[in-house]
């Protein structure tokens, strides 16, 4: 029982839920591999899917390789000074503690005269990378400053996500500016190119001493180079090995006397951080909401719409949260027809994925008594919750650091068991809030006694990688579909089999050209998928674009949109799920816009395409007009790098089989404002 929660009156009390071990385990689960590691004299080599780690001797990452390149410039370092100096430091051999396939843990030390930098390093299959780490003076001293320096290749460092985001607005994905970025403090940061990338994460600015806080992080190209530093302590801190410590993540006001020490967390991560072995265009997801089939409907849904879904190529179904009258809840009064829905979805070889999220009702048994534990502070949420047909009730962010984490992945692991559905549908879950909620443990006291938020990015993390686990232990062919608009946090991200992303733009309203709401370099940072290793799904309200116009710039990454009513969307779906399939896009080279210059040309300015090359079926070119008017789109294809010369070649519009003249290599094509085509040339 946590001594940090609620006095519960009875053993009797206790939630079936409590203590739940579902989901934690060391096995390595595909589609990723046992980590193998490389012991040097005084550094590692470790190895997880698709990357390489070299760490020590001076506590942070010297190499980082992914998808063989290179990413950074320079051994990641810790920059002090004291009393005017610049400490310099000298490593110590590795200590280990621990080596499995799953997992390596290691400490590691390195001195200079005045100062000692010791570290506990773990590195997990997924390749995540946690490093707790202190400063302690050897002798009585002054600090003056203490900076973390990260420095990528630029050119994998084109591109800066950074966390939180805002509804309504793409502000922090996308092409890193020419002058760079300064902000405040902020918990997730990735920068990368369209196939790579590096996070760095720190739950907390706990121990971060400056006069402004606004301009701690920078991001700042320098040559070659785009360096992010972080300003751990930017005034002088007097540091004493008698001083006063950090206790019950307590911060020592300076006033108090010299500090013994500073702690931090910090966690890295390369992406991609897996193999894409299925995507949307395999899960082929279609959403029932509650107005899909009307609010009356709850789980019987229609045996002619199930019938038709399956005619149409779905094959996966996320049902949205009204399973169940509790918001989020992994309990039904609604049983029987949930076995009779999963039997008829199974029959249609469909799977069926239920709605779990990012709230706690107090409609929910277990809210008197644990509700206030386990809610984000400063409390909100939607009160009144009144989304028919579920019951009017109060629903508040809930905290996964909090012992809710046991109930969600127990119950998810009960309801496969039960009822056997195929995986979740996650709204928001992997969103780690900022939280002040001491009850469980999140939060830490500043010096002048006020309470400050942390995001549970450790805590989150584990709450996804135990679903992930009941999920795939279960239903190795299951799903973990995650909607997260403005939430790209990787380390709990990665644990869904897909995401779905664009909800921030539903709320604005028509006017606008697409590309002022959401440019093209956002879009490849966020919405894209493929250097996350996350394959990714857009979700459009037809607000302020259309889902017509959305697929003129969708398609040119890759991206399908998710349909929710048996209308045209899901019929225009359904043709290019078969035209994935008759096409071959598997097995093609997908040679998008932005590097198919030597193998396609279009005019004029605003207009693209991304071509896919398939070494028997031709070429399948998506053709899209962003210009903001109608007008002639030309593009002249390169006949010989894309091994068409000499061939007679037909074009034709991949949906309708309307035939499209190809002269010279040349199509013509008059396009309205974001309007598309996909034309197959064949041979």
């Amino acid at each position: 029982m946590r001594e940090t929660g609620p006095k519960r009156s009875s053993e009797s009390k206790r939630p079936w839920f409590f203590g739940s071990k579902e989901g934690i385990s060391g096995d390595v689960l595909p589609p990723w591999t046992p980590l193998r590691v490389e012991w040097k004299t005084n550094s590692a080599d470790v190895y997880p899917w698709g990357r390489k780690y070299t760490l020590g001797p001076t506590i942070f990452p010297s190499k980082i390789l992914s998808k063989d390149r290179s990413i950074l410039s320079r051994p990641i370092q810790v920059v002090a000074r004291v009393e005017g100096e610049e400490v310099r430091w000298e490593g110590t051999p590795i200590s280990l503690e621990e080596e499995t396939p799953s997992r390596v843990a290691f400490f590691q030390k390195a001195v200079s005269d005045t100062l000692f930098l010791s570290a506990r390093t773990e590195v997990e299959y997924d390749g995540m990378i946690r490093i707790d780490w202190k400063i302690e003076p050897r002798r009585r001293t002054s600090l003056d400053e203490l900076t973390f320096e990260m420095a990528l290749k630029r050119e994998h460092a084109r591109y800066l996500y950074h966390f939180p985001g805002g509804w309504g607005t793409a502000y922090n994905a996308g092409a890193l500016p020419e002058e760079g970025f300064v902000d405040g403090f902020r918990p997730f940061i990735w920068l990368g190119d369209e196939e790579r990338g590096l996070a760095w994460f720190s739950e907390s600015d706990k121990n971060w001493y400056n006069k402004d806080g606004e301009n701690v992080t920078e991001i700042i190209p320098e040559g070659d180079n785009v360096v992010l530093r972080l300003r751990l302590v930017g005034v002088p801190l007097e540091l004493s090995p008698g001083g006063k410590v950090s206790e019950d993540e307590k911060m020592v006001p300076l006033e108090e006397g010299p500090l013994g020490g500073l702690a931090y967390t910090f966690g890295f991560q390369a992406t991609p951080v897996k193999p894409v072995t299925k995507d949307v265009w395999d899960y082929r997801i279609f959403h029932i909401g509650q107005k899909t089939f009307g609010v009356k409907t709850r789980l019987n849904v229609p045996e002619w719409a199930l019938d038709r879904l399956a005619e149409l190529g779905v094959k996966t179904i996320a049902f949205h949260e009204h399973w169940t009258d509790v918001e989020a809840y992994f309990d039904t009064a609604y049983g029987e027809d949930l076995k009779r829905l999963v039997k008829a979805c199974h029959e249609r070889g469909i799977q069926l994925l239920l709605y779990f999220g990012f709230l706690i009702s107090d409609l929910a048994p277990e809210w008197p008594l644990l509700g206030e534990e386990c809610v984000v502070l400063p409390k909100g949420g939607y009160t009144p919750y009144n989304y028919p047909p579920q019951p009017i009730q109060n629903a508040y962010r809930v905290c996964y650091k909090s012992v809710w984490q046991d109930a969600v992945v127990a119950g998810i692991a009960r309801l496969i068991d039960e009822y056997g559905i195929d995986g979740v549908y996650l709204d928001g879950t992997e969103y780690p809030w900022p939280c002040s909620n001491r009850a469980h443990g999140c939060g830490y006291i500043r010096p002048d006694g006020s309470v400050a938020s942390t995001y549970p990015i450790f805590a989150v993390r584990n709450l996804m990688r135990r679903i992930y686990t009941v999920v795939k232990k279960r239903r190795p062919e299951g799903q973990i579909n995650v909607h997260n608009s403005t939430c790209m946090t990787i380390p709990t991200l990665e644990w869904a089999t897909s995401y779905w992303d664009g909800e921030q733009f539903g709320s604005i309203e028509p006017g606008p050209h697409a590309l002022e709401v959401l440019p093209l370099d956002a879009f490849r940072t966020e919405f894209m998928g493929h250097q996350w290793g996350v394959p990714a799904e857009f979700l459009c309200y037809d607000r302020p674009f259309t889902w017509q116009e959305a697929y003129a710039f969708t398609l040119l990454h890759d991206i399908l949109i998710r349909s929710s009513n048996l209308d045209e969307r899901l019929e225009l779906e359904s043709q290019l799920w078969r035209l994935n399939d008759e096409f071959g896009r598997k097995e093609a080279l997908w040679l998008p816009y932005w590097k198919n210059a030597e193998y396609v040309t279009v005019k004029p300015t605003g207009a693209y395409t991304s071509l896919y090359w398939h070494p028997k079926n031709g070429v399948l070119a998506v053709i899209s007009n962003l210009t903001g008017q109608k007008t002639r789109v030309e593009v002249k294809f390169n006949l010989d790098k894309l091994n068409l010369s000499g061939k007679e070649i037909s074009g034709q519009d991949a949906l309708t089989g309307e035939s499209i003249k190809v002269r010279d290599g040349k199509v013509q094509l008059v396009l309205p404002s974001m309007g598309w085509r996909l034309v197959w040339l064949k041979h």
